[in-house]
């Protein structure tokens, strides 16, 4: 043991001569150190921005699968999750005491609800705005608060008090439907192997699974299974095409309002043109204050209504609804 102390203390003390023997180094040239300075740094830069570029990736390809979890359990079942609140009943076609798809005047509907009008339609105030109207023998399924799915039948949708830039969507067998600020009517046929979508304001648009198109008011769109081109004609914006739809027009309640609002009304639930006989009836109109309460479909409320003035309508075979003076 005290010859390893020996040997330790001898190798220090030679160290020691040695260090004292030694001079500092000369400095390098200024040009030199300036470039030693510049190539260490570059690699300090590149080897830190590495790291932080693989530290950026860990936290995108974390944000990634919080993301993807996020998406996972927001299509997934929620545990205690009630279904959104779609729509509610506004208006129901009765036959005695037979009550269409066993729904009644105020009741809520949610998502995922399944309707089924037998010969009985019914009408839907949307919680989003806009009136979806289901026809005789049609079924449909309410598949979220902007969209539906038509199973059978006929629907018609108006996208009346709908949010600015909102739109709703309606799903077939044979194609899918948007509206792009419109009243429409779609109906499903030929064993679900043909679709009509018929126009009476704004504009839509339809696409299959091998083509796509727009309509505007009165055209009608047709598209098949068959993968044949859609086909484009013309249809009336009033009449037999819009004849159910109509009976289901939202209440009106005329007590304190104008002549002419209610007019207006009229001739958004018809597709018909109100025009004035002259100038003069079309002021008297405006100063007309209606009293009292009718609750008709929109041909006999004009009726009605009209009665309890000194005007009245003629129907035009154009769809023009002429108001003059008796």
């Amino acid at each position: 043991m005290s010859n390893e102390r020996q040997r330790d203390a001898d190798t220090e003390r030679a160290l020691k001569e040695l260090f004292a023997q030694a001079k500092p180094r000369l400095d390098p040239p200024a040009a030199d150190a300036d470039e030693i300075r510049r190539a260490v740094h570059a690699e300090w830069d590149a080897v830190t921005g590495r790291r932080v570029w693989r530290m950026r990736a860990g936290v995108a390809a974390a944000a990634s699968v919080v993301l993807a979890a996020t998406i996972f359990w927001g299509v997934g079942p929620k545990p205690n999750a009630s279904p959104a609140v779609v729509a509610h009943v506004e208006r129901v076609l009765t036959s005695g005491d037979t009550v269409a798809a066993g729904v009644a005047v105020g009741d809520v509907l949610l998502a995922g609800t399944t309707l089924s009008t037998a010969a009985r339609p019914i009408a839907l105030r949307l919680a989003t705005g806009g009136s979806l109207r289901l026809g005789p023998m049609s079924e449909i399924v309410l598949t979220g608060t902007d969209a539906a799915e038509l199973l059978a039948g006929a629907l018609y949708f108006d996208s009346e008090d709908r949010r600015a830039g909102s739109e709703f969507v309606v799903t077939t067998a044979v194609g899918t439907i948007r509206d792009v600020g419109t009243q429409f009517i779609v109906r499903i046929d030929d064993g679900l192997q043909r679709l009509d979508v018929g126009v009476r304001d704004g504009r839509i648009a339809l696409m299959t699974s091998d083509t796509s198109d727009a309509a505007g008011a009165g055209e009608r769109l047709v598209a098949t299974q068959d993968a044949t081109p859609i086909r484009r004609e013309a249809i009336a914006t009033f009449g037999a095409d819009w004849d159910w739809a109509e009976r289901l027009a939202p209440p009106f309640e005329i007590n304190g309002r104008t002549l002419d609002q209610f007019l207006a009304w009229f001739a958004t639930q018809t597709g018909r043109t109100v025009v004035f006989a002259d100038p003069t009836v079309e002021l008297e109109v405006q100063r007309t204050i209606l009293s009292g309460s009718i609750d008709l479909e929109p041909l006999q409320k004009l009726s009605a209504v009209l009665a309890t003035t000194s005007f009245h309508a003629t129907l035009e075979s154009d769809g023009r609804v002429v108001i003059s003076r008796r």
